[in-house]
């Protein structure tokens, strides 16, 4: 071999040497990437034993095209309010925002619920989900939803909007124009019982992960009696308040009624877990 070909190889080597270091770090990041996860999520259809309820409330605008794909792979069984057609499923008015369809679908199934109900939004994807709905319906944790009795399908990492409660309320009667505390504190005092029928006292603040979307099972439903949930929507269908504001009592409030502490904020990592079987859950 002549000294030129010699220097051509050297000069050739010199040069594929970071080009093959570069293809075997990229082969490697890839295999990284998309290996399995240690801790798979688990799917939908795990419990082929437990009837499923989805209770979406929409109305004739909503596109609902997201969700059929989704209910052919999850096997929810789905019960589909629409606000605003009489000759649908739908409620006894169009007020409250969710709270009236939510309302409605436990005083009419009440003696006759399944063992878990996720009560959802009609769109697949808002700005307060991690997730979209699609991957919600598909990857929700039953274990941990009959276990805690109510999960909501967000995770933060501490809580948000802390609404301080003095204790201060108003007659029924007289709410259109009141306060946001002075509302929840009115409706907690009227209708929230414990398990002996006795007023339980206003918590000083309550709080829980937002918007309107939660899991629950049969048990955390009835830990209420559907006299209570009768009595929320027959407030919801007479009272003065605006109906936004009126639906929004029962968003933020929610959780206190299924049974959980006034102060509701589970850790990130674990509710990603626990609820989805996301990230280390050794």
């Amino acid at each position: 071999m002549g000294l030129t070909s010699r220097r051509v190889q050297r000069l050739a080597n010199f040069a594929i040497r970071p080009l093959l270091a570069a293809v075997a770090f990229t082969l490697i990041l890839h295999w990284l990437t998309s290996s399995p996860s240690p801790h798979p999520k688990k799917p939908q259809d795990s419990h082929p034993h437990l009837s499923k309820h989805l209770i979406i409330a929409s109305t004739l605008a909503s596109n609902l095209t997201w969700l059929y794909p989704s209910l052919r792979q999850t096997h929810w069984t789905p019960h589909i309010y629409v606000t605003d057609d009489p000759h649908a499923l739908t409620v006894p008015k169009n007020k409250g925002n969710e709270a009236m369809v939510y309302l409605t679908y436990i005083i009419d199934n009440y003696h006759n619920l399944p063992d878990v109900m996720f009560f959802h939004h009609d769109h697949n994807q808002a700005w307060h989900q991690m997730f979209s709905s699609s991957y919600e319906l598909a990857h929700l944790n039953l274990d941990t939803v009959l276990k805690q009795g109510y999960v909501s399908p967000r995770c933060l990492p501490g809580c948000e909007n802390v609404i301080e409660l003095p204790g201060n309320v108003a007659p029924m009667s007289d709410l259109k124009t009141a306060s946001r505390d002075v509302l929840i504190s009115t409706v907690l005092t009227e209708f929230l019982r414990d398990e002996n029928g006795h007023r339980v006292g206003v918590p000083e603040k309550i709080t829980a992960p937002c918007c309107a979307q939660f899991a629950v099972s049969r048990e955390a439903v009835r830990r209420r009696g559907l006299e209570t949930w009768v009595g929320l929507r027959e407030w919801l269908l007479e009272t003065g308040v605006e109906s936004r504001n009126a639906g929004r009592v029962l968003e933020w409030t929610w959780h206190l009624w299924f049974g959980m502490e006034p102060v509701h904020c589970p850790d990130e990592a674990k509710c990603l877990c626990d609820v989805y079987g996301v990230g280390d859950c050794s």
